[in-house]
């Protein structure tokens, strides 16, 4: 009995210090809230290899180029937004910086820095605003880094796929205009560089936007290249400081189109519709967000011999009244003929809603005419938004969606997963 007890605690113990911390909006690439991932990471909250044979991204931009790497919003130069970070364990915060690549990686070009108390623990939210020149990007990379302040010395990075509108026409001084920002900061990762345990690594060049809130820094050790005088304290943009050492980032030269075309992913809450672009609204949640989470599900099947082509059909879960998270119950049947979805919303279609109309029940869902849908976000409608290419939803609406996915094997295996309420 001593036994199995303390195997109890050795698991739950291994469990918890796995537990660390990611980026959860926009959703990076194979997370289990991107509903283009196929092939789910569930160690996404653990930090790259200390050899850096993952970075960036944790080995993931192979997907570049493929369905698993569409874009999961569509976000315009100029405006706020933020990123969502969740996770078990946040080591005492840290640094962070959030950043974005038109290169496919080579380079990441911060646009905010954190320094101290990132991440909080729990589900937090972190604020900033892309910069007025930024390109225009159908596929751009948006990056959040972070170096925890105790444990480990550790280098946790998540990257998502976004659409950029807009850039080039913002007013901006010659320190803070995108060409002029700064790499992101690495370290700890077999290149020289390493943070010190028990501090807030100040970034050598953490860029003219700057979120202070450390009560102890300290620089990094080894060659981590060279040294900008430090920003000032408090949200927004660093006051003071020498020019950021321009970056290489190559400007791609086909924009993206306006915003005209919504994305075709499933977007978080949306910004003001005036720009009718899908984000995540600027305000933190108090405690959990509202909405739906895109989750695997296999559905149950019999034994074949032969192969079945892959399918995948949105099902709903409805929640109770009163709010209460529930245990999701069995999934619907599914019709194995699954349509494909228009790539442009219906005109006047039945039931939709009027972007930018009020809205009550925040974070619901609006499916209309299974290839479409809407959602309550920041107290009005968002946009209309087609489905991914091979699912469809059920009209109507709900906060929890999620995805059945159906696979064929030899041997077939049925398994259920509750749906998340966040």
């Amino acid at each position: 009995m001593k036994a199995i007890s303390f195997l109890s605690a050795v698991a739950l113990l291994a469990s918890q210090t796995a537990a660390h911390m990611a980026m959860t909006y926009p959703p990076p690439l194979r997370s289990k809230l991107n509903p283009f991932s196929s092939n789910i990471d569930y160690s996404i909250t653990s930090p790259m290899a200390a050899s850096g044979s993952d970075f960036p991204c944790k080995g993931t931009l192979n997907l570049l180029g493929t369905k698993d790497a569409s874009p999961v919003a569509t976000w315009q130069a100029g405006r706020e937004y933020n990123m969502s970070i969740d996770g078990g364990a946040n080591h005492n915060g840290g640094s962070c910086q959030a950043a974005l690549s038109f290169d496919k990686g080579k380079t990441f070009t911060v646009i905010h820095s954190y320094i101290g108390n990132c991440p909080v623990a729990g589900a937090s939210s972190l604020k900033f605003t892309l910069p007025a020149d930024t390109p225009s990007a159908p596929d751009a990379i948006f990056a959040w880094t972070w170096f925890n302040n105790v444990g480990n010395r550790e280098f946790y990075m998540n990257c998502a796929i976004i659409t950029v509108n807009g850039g080039g026409g913002g007013q901006t001084g010659a320190a803070s205009s995108f060409s002029s920002r700064p790499e992101i900061f690495k370290a700890n990762i077999n290149n020289g560089c390493s943070t010190l345990e028990g501090s807030d690594v100040m970034f050598p060049n953490p860029g003219p936007d700057v979120t202070s809130q450390s009560s102890k820094t300290a620089p990094p050790s080894g060659n981590c290249g060279p040294v900008v005088s430090n920003p000032g304290t408090g949200t927004g943009g660093g006051s003071g400081g020498a020019s950021p050492a321009p970056s290489s980032n190559p400007v791609p030269s086909n924009p993206a189109p306006v915003a005209s075309s919504p994305a075709a992913a499933p977007s978080s809450p949306v910004a003001p519709v005036s720009s009718q672009v899908a984000s995540q609204p600027a305000t933190p949640p108090a405690t959990s967000l509202p909405g739906g989470v895109f989750i695997t599900v296999p559905s149950a099947s019999s034994s074949c011999d032969s192969e079945t082509k892959q399918q995948t059909t949105m099902v709903t879960v409805n929640r109770p009244s009163n709010g209460s998270p529930t245990t999701a119950p069995a999934a619907t049947s599914v019709n194995p003929s699954v349509p494909t979805p228009t790539l442009t919303p219906p005109e006047n279609a039945q039931n939709a809603m009027t972007p930018g109309l009020a809205c009550t029940d925040e974070g619901q869902w609006l499916c209309v005419q299974g290839t479409h849908f809407q959602r309550c976000a920041s107290g009005q409608w968002s946009v209309m938004m087609s489905m991914a290419a091979g699912t469809k939803c059920v009209s109507g609406s709900t906060e929890f969606v999620t995805w059945a996915k159906k696979r064929s094997h030899k041997r077939a295996h049925s398994r259920r997963y509750r749906s998340k309420h966040i």
